[in-house]
């Protein structure tokens, strides 16, 4: 018994606590929503009592049995959502419902009991009315909101299953392409005895066995992205981020120049992880390996977000690239692109409730991924 009733609270997703809720304890809007579900449940509790203490008739003390026990729920109700696999945001939603359930249903009954004090000289439904009937009202809207949630879900794993698949299909051309090179260039060694040949194939083995370590760690940093606690977010200066990384990229890349353009003053935050310096990362060395020098990175800080911009001079990134990350174009052997740079910086952008997007100049191109500000 005990099982079957795990097994169906796991199932309408009250089963299994939530990463924040296990690691880092329940937030504040998470204590909110649960609280607000128990006491609607308590208050509730108190007027189904009636005809239980006063000896009522028969039918009376059913209706309050019942809704009694449909208060208690609410309030066991209240402390599962607490423990629940539901994000606060959907726990939020649930505890929406059962106040709207309570709102609609008592601004129903009190319409009624106006009408009827009109027409019937004061007759008015007793307290044990009004209490009985909300606390199934406000019972069924949380069901409703349970269900309202699971879909939110649903739709989000659905979301992040179309995304898993699109990596997936990302890595296995790459790698595929990157496992027939190896393959050649190894029959090439083993063939041909001229030292120019051989050489020339070792750094082509070599070139290959890079790209695919950097597949690999792509993948790793797409995944450790997507799987960051709301804790890992903090208020970070974009511009000193950016400044650092284009740093970086001039000791990398000695031979290409790096123009920086920011405001002198920026009093602008934006809530970032660690994978913010990352993408700015992947963005100045896929213009450095495939554009032309200089490299140009800018800010630009708007009322609601802020833009950071990286501009190459070269032939710039091919349009199917670039609609498969966007998610105009499906991934075919011509349009899985080079690698996972720019996946890299969609996924960030993403995490980070921002954008990344491209437009053309005349022999130039800009990758800009913008971020909310904090």
């Amino acid at each position: 018994m005990q099982t079957q009733l795990l097994s169906l609270l796991d199932r309408i997703g009250f089963g299994s606590p939530p990463e924040s809720v296990r690691s880092h304890g329940g937030s504040p809007v998470r204590i909110v929503a649960s609280a607000v579900v128990s006491l609607t449940g308590l208050a509730l509790l108190v007027p189904n009592l009636f005809p239980l203490l006063e000896g009522s008739g028969a039918f009376a003390v059913v209706l309050g049995l019942l809704g009694a026990v449909v208060s208690v729920g609410l309030v066991v109700v209240g402390g599962l959502l607490y423990t629940s696999g539901f994000s606060d945001t959907n726990a939020v939603r649930i505890a929406a419902w059962n106040v709207l359930g309570v709102v609609v249903l008592g601004s129903v009954m009190f319409a009624h009991a106006v009408a009827q004090n009109r027409l019937s000289g004061g007759i008015a439904p007793s307290m044990f009315t009004v209490g009985n009937l909300l606390a199934i009202g406000a019972a069924a809207h949380v069901i409703i909101g349970v269900y309202d949630a699971r879909r939110v879900r649903a739709e989000q794993l659905a979301r992040e299953r179309r995304r898993t698949a699109v990596l997936n299909r990302v890595l296995r051309h790459n790698l595929r392409n990157e496992a027939q090179v190896l393959a050649g260039h190894a029959d090439i060694v083993a063939d041909i005895p001229d030292d120019a040949q051989l050489r020339r194939s070792a750094g082509v083995l070599k070139r290959s066995a890079d790209t695919v370590g950097s597949l690999a760690e792509g993948a790793k940093t797409i995944t450790r992205e997507r799987d960051r606690a709301p804790d890992e977010y903090e208020p970070a200066d974009p511009t000193a981020v950016f400044e650092e990384a284009v740093e970086r990229a001039r000791d990398r890349y000695p031979d290409v120049a790096f123009d920086f353009d920011a405001p002198d003053e920026i009093d602008a935050t934006v809530r970032a992880s660690d994978g913010l310096r990352t993408a700015l990362n992947e963005l100045l060395e896929n213009a450095a390996e495939h554009g032309e020098s200089p490299v140009d990175a800018s800010v630009r800080v708007l009322p609601q977000t802020i833009e950071l911009s990286v501009t190459d001079h070269g032939d710039g990134i091919p349009t199917h690239e670039r609609d498969v990350v966007v998610g105009d174009a499906d991934i075919t052997q011509l349009t899985h692109g080079s690698g996972l740079g720019l996946w890299v910086a969609k996924t960030v952008a993403d995490t980070h409730r921002g954008s990344l997007s491209f437009s053309d100049a005349p022999e130039s191109t800009t990758v800009t991924l913008s971020l909310p500000r904090a």
